[in-house]
């Protein structure tokens, strides 16, 4: 499928992710409206199965990144459950021999509000957005700089008081979703146009 984006100027940041959002393409064996009934992010504890399907949806392609190491400390994920800083950190980084992109999904399901998903695509829209188009080539680098995540989740913080939430098709939209939404969909549209 080609997509032809126009140029576009956005007056706000809740037009940037209506505008951007749009071109997300859900997946349809691993729909967002279940990751989000899995996520419980209007509160709750999560279960097995619930990080299975977490898991499943974000790393489908990947099989060597098992959920079981979570788990099995399903009870200290609970505990941490919608908190912020050190201990969700420390958690997030004992149960990621696989990378930041592991570490900070962790963090993310443990607690979504404050701990966005983190990957190449949201990575390079963060590089593109804060004026900083010429390390786009630099991404492979800097998806494994701390402090690079922690840039991007003060930003997304910022960000996301902008957006509004939405329902579509009876499934309720949290900010921080679509805007990750909106960032993905930009991120992967900049990864296409530097290939091609």
């Amino acid at each position: 499928m080609l997509i032809r984006l126009s140029k576009t100027t956005c007056d706000s940041l809740g037009d940037f992710v209506d505008y951007w959002e749009q071109f997300y393409e859900d997946s349809k064996q691993h729909p967002d409206a279940e990751f989000l009934r899995h996520l419980k992010w209007k509160g709750g504890k999560l279960k097995e199965d619930d990080v299975r399907y977490l898991f499943g949806w974000k790393y489908r392609p990947v099989p060597s990144w098992n959920p079981r190491p979570v788990i099995k400390r399903l009870h200290e994920l609970n505990e941490l459950r919608f908190k912020e800083g050190r201990s969700v950190d420390e958690f997030g980084k004992a149960l990621s021999k696989g990378g930041m992109v592991k570490r900070f999904f962790i963090c993310h399901i443990t607690s979504p509000w404050k701990y966005p998903i983190w990957d190449q695509y949201v990575l390079r829209a963060h590089l593109l957005i804060s004026g900083r188009a010429s390390e786009l080539d630099q991404a492979d680098e800097l998806i494994r700089d701390e402090n690079e995540y922690e840039s991007y989740r003060i930003n997304f913080n910022n960000w996301v008081t902008q957006v509004h939430g939405k329902t579509s098709s009876s499934t309720e939209f949290p900010p921080f979703r679509r805007l990750d939404r909106a960032l993905f969909a930009m991120g992967k549209h900049i990864r296409i146009v530097l290939n091609s």
